[in-house]
């Protein structure tokens, strides 16, 4: 695999300006076939073989005006005072203005509506225009007609705002600029030169280009869901840092002793490209694993990262290596270059030098306390709760937040996710009793809303919201057998609801991460053992994984959903998490987990191959890439943390989850857990049966095969760190 990545980096390297022109060709293709044949993303999450979901698409044929789309217009009088006259014609001409819009099939004036279904509170605060509208979401147009209709009704005496089924809450993504420009200060730092620093950024943001405009591009055969580019735009961006980092950090080490730069880039290509190989193979195998889940947003997630972790990883072996020919000796600083041609530099007393010092001392001390601190950060992550997002989840000030708060003051929070049941096998007679019967614990009421045939639906409304674990309990209740609920004899009950969706949404999503985790990090060892010939490397960075994800998890629990800390993240409110963020936060952290495995190991790895002892390998391994692995993290992190902080709505705890659990995995894992481990391990660490030895295949992630025209560096001692 060296020999051949060697060569593919020499050919780029020689035929620079072909390759870069060929990489600017596909640029130009994917983003203006995207821009020339993309469709719009899909927004609904729907999973095969949810009852709730078929259950929800009979009531909707049943009872078409009970269950079709739309949402509440709620207004209210100042704190303290009732709805004054001129409020109720306020009301009655927006009623009417909300009729005529284009698609809206009926508007309900609570002032003048019959008293079973008058909508407002009692104490005449509070009420809500119920707006229905021909189909299950709102358009564009309907949507800015809704909202001026809003905005000319409100005055200082009539607050007026909009449920997310009439005016969705669209929260983008948290501008990147200050992630972006940490990053360039983490590289400059790192390389010390403006041309080293940018070139990881350049490629990086090249295969993303690439990468993102080829699956929008794809929505012209395809039907894609919005949350498809999602995972691909942060690992394309993240592992296309790291495999450019790597790559362009040992060719500079080279340059360093004295190579030329052809033959520096196709060492550089050969070993540290071979790691960027495989990290990135393991990442994409893991990530199209989704696929196995059996969801199909899911499945589109996974393809969509593992094509944007394939893209990252093309430009880092063809577009990083050409890039590379054309900076020649200036990638180094000035007072790096009038150093080359030095023989091997003296180690010298570097950070990382001190800290593996320290902490190969004490192994069994660095081992308990950094597994100690991880399981400790991991515990809140028993009390994982997960959901879809509502209007009681959106951004404080909002129109959706506002609606939610003020029908939860008026009337209950259970008001703003009613369940549906839709009872078979029964007549009119039988609704007194089943209305009864469904006036279970945790009901705040309880009203028929339809009779076709032999089936009759009922809204149940909660006393509780449908974010709350009191509205789950209920709907589980609900879902009993006829007898244990009192229903009568030959009747049988459905549960549905957008409510009741989104709990068995996020149940069988919460049932699937166990098999995908097992999934990757089954193949994960498999793989790590043909790169680094050994049993307990990989046994050790599958389970450290996990620790790692324990913490990212558990840390984003304590803040987002239980509140810990909330104030200095703006949690508000706390909330059960994103149905697939742990997903998400499985696939990016476990791509870039195995980069910084890789780089470290991997260092450990050459040195061993070369004749270094067990410790000395742990030692060499960690100094040439532990700065490296923490520019990686940094830039990470910053570009997360940024999220975390600047983010709003459903990507702030993503944001945050990442952000903790690339600090956790970079700094207490790789660094710490990583060299302490490897200390106990000694020469067992490399440790592989013969007989699996013999039928493995040979990774020669060190470079051997590359020995004869280009030798890797002959010291072996622990190596120092690039100055600048």
């Amino acid at each position: 695999m060296a020999s051949l990545l060697a060569r593919l980096g020499g050919f780029s390297a020689k035929h620079r300006w072909w390759v870069i022109a060929a990489w600017l060709v596909l640029l130009v293709v994917a983003v203006g076939s995207a821009g020339a044949f993309s469709k719009p993303l899909g927004s609904t999450f729907t999973i095969k073989g949810l009852q709730s979901i078929s259950t929800l698409s009979s009531v909707q044929n049943e009872f078409p005006n009970a269950a079709g789309g739309g949402g509440d217009v709620v207004f209210a009088a100042p704190e303290g005072a009732t709805f004054s006259a001129d409020d109720e014609r306020t009301v009655a001409a927006l009623t009417t203005r909300l009729s005529s819009i284009n698609g809206v099939t009926s508007a309900v004036d609570p002032f003048t509506a019959s008293k079973g279904t008058a909508t407002l509170s009692p104490d005449g605060r509070i009420g809500y225009v119920r707006v229905s509208i021909s189909t299950s979401d709102p358009t564009a147009a309907q949507t800015t007609a809704i909202t001026h209709a809003m905005t000319d009704a409100r005055s200082d005496h009539l607050q007026v705002e909009a449920t997310s089924g009439l005016v969705p809450n669209n929260y983008g993504a948290s501008s990147q600029v200050v992630g972006i420009v940490l990053a360039f200060v983490v590289l400059l730092i790192t390389f010390g030169s403006f041309l080293a620093a940018g070139l990881p950024l350049i490629t990086a943001l090249f295969g993303l280009g690439v990468s993102v405009a080829g699956i929008y591009a794809s929505s012209a055969f395809i039907d894609l869901n919005s949350t498809a580019p999602l995972l691909a735009i942060l690992l394309a961006l993240a592992v296309g840092i790291d495999y450019a980092l790597f790559i362009i950090n040992r060719h500079r080490r080279n340059l360093l002793e004295g190579m030329t730069v052809s033959d520096s880039i196709r060492l550089a290509t050969g070993t540290a490209g071979t790691a960027v190989f495989f990290a990135a193979s393991t990442v994409i195998v893991a990530l199209a694993g989704l696929s196995v889940v059996g969801i199909g947003f899911l499945t589109q997630m996974g393809l969509s990262a593992a094509v944007g972790v394939f893209v990252a990883l093309l430009v880092s072996l063809t577009l990083t290596p050409a890039l590379l020919s054309l900076s020649g000796e200036k990638v180094l600083s000035r007072r790096a270059r009038r150093r080359m041609g030095d023989q091997a530099p003296v180690s010298r007393r570097t950070p990382s030098v001190r800290w593996v010092g320290v902490v190969t001392r004490k192994p069994v001390l660095f081992t308990v306390a950094a597994v100690g601190v991880l399981a400790v950060i991991a515990l809140p992550v028993s009390g994982l709760r997960l959901g879809l997002p509502n209007d009681g989840t959106d951004v404080s000030g909002s129109t959706t937040r506002e609606a939610y708060d003020l029908i939860t003051d008026g009337f209950d929070a259970g008001y703003n996710g009613p369940i549906l049941v839709l009872v078979h096998g029964t007549t009119a007679a039988d609704i007194p009793s089943i209305q009864k019967a469904l006036d279970v614990q945790g009901v705040a009421q309880v009203a028929p809303s339809g009779l076709a045939g032999n089936d009759a639906l009922f809204t149940v409304i909660p006393k509780t919201g449908p974010s709350d674990a009191a509205t789950e309990t209920l709907v589980h209740t609900l879902r009993g057998s006829g007898p244990s609920l009192g229903l009568p004899s030959g009747t049988s009950a459905e549960v549905t609801g957008t409510t009741a969706i989104a709990i068995d949404i996020s149940q069988r999503l919460l049932d699937a991460l166990p098999e995908y985790l097992a999934l990757v990090a089954g193949f994960a060892f498999l793989l790590l053992m043909v790169v680094f010939r050994s049993l307990l490397i990989p046994l050790k960075a599958t389970l450290s994984f996990l620790l790692s994800l324990g913490a990212a998890l558990g840390a984003t629990v304590a803040v987002f959903q239980w509140g810990w800390l909330g104030s200095l993240f703006h949690v508000d409110p706390a909330a059960p998490l994103l149905s697939f963020l742990p997903i998400l936060v499985v696939g990016v952290l476990f791509g870039l987990s195995m980069d910084y495995e890789m780089f470290l190991v991997s260092g450990m790895r050459e040195q061993r191959s070369h004749g270094a002892s067990s410790r000395a390998a742990v030692s060499g391994g960690f100094t040439s890439g532990a700065k490296v692995v923490a520019a990686a993290a940094l830039i990470m992190i910053g570009v997360f943390g940024n999220g975390a902080i600047a983010g709003r709505g459903t990507i702030q705890p993503m944001a945050f989850a990442l952000a903790v659990g690339v600090l956790v995995d970079a700094f207490v894992v790789r660094m710490t857990l990583v060299p302490a481990v490897m200390r106990l391990f000694g020469d067992a660490a490399w440790w592989l049966p013969r007989w699996l030895d013999r039928i493995l295949p040979d990774a020669d992630i060190e470079g051997a095969s590359l020995a004869p025209s280009e030798p890797a560096p002959s010291h072996l001692t622990a190596v120092p760190e690039l100055t600048t």
